[in-house]
């Protein structure tokens, strides 16, 4: 199965990812070639996983995860990359967002934290006004979620970071959406 391990933005982020996307793809010369990604889908990569079993996945990164913290993030700048439009991601502590890549056994030197915010048609536009200069609030990654790939994307797990706060009700696995209101 098509898997993936990363963390959410909470919603605070979303709407101010989705005021800044507003704003600026009205702005662009090439507006109408760029579809905003909806905050359903919104998520920080920390692993990509071709073709595993979920419950191996799952029991690694349980164990692996055990203990870490919560890491305080921040969207910050703006790139494109094929045809995505991302917001970069940035850690208040880049030591302690570095150890939590590895323990998902990515490589922190080569992973580059972002969030896709929108995907162009046809030949890649330029960055829109006023995204490269985007500051974002900070968000505490409470939790980090292994996802199956697939419309619509399904967490397969949760795993709680330390000092990220519950999930309502004291929820833990998956079978939801990926979100901040999932």
């Amino acid at each position: 199965m098509r898997l993936f391990v990363a963390v959410v933005p909470d919603a605070a982020v979303d709407r101010a990812v989705d005021a800044a996307l507003e704003v600026a793809l009205r702005r662009a010369p090439d507006a109408g070639r760029w579809r905003p990604v909806a905050s359903s889908r919104r998520h920080v990569t920390l692993r990509f996983h071709a073709d595993a079993d979920p419950a191996e996945v799952s029991t690694d990164l349980r164990t692996a995860l055990a203990g870490r913290g919560a890491p305080t993030l921040r969207c910050a700048g703006a790139g494109v990359f094929g045809t995505a439009l991302w917001l970069g991601v940035h850690a208040d502590d880049p030591a302690g967002w570095a150890g939590l890549v590895a323990a998902t056994g990515a490589d922190p030197e080569a992973h580059v934290a972002h969030l896709t915010v929108a995907r162009a048609r046809g030949a890649v536009p330029a960055v829109p006004p006023g995204l490269a200069g985007h500051r974002g609030p900070a968000w505490t990654a409470g939790e980090v979620v292994l996802v199956a790939s697939g419309v619509p994307y399904r967490v397969v797990d949760r795993f709680p970071l330390v000092g990220g706060g519950a999930r309502p009700g004291g929820e833990t696995g998956g079978d939801g959406p990926v979100g901040p209101h999932g």
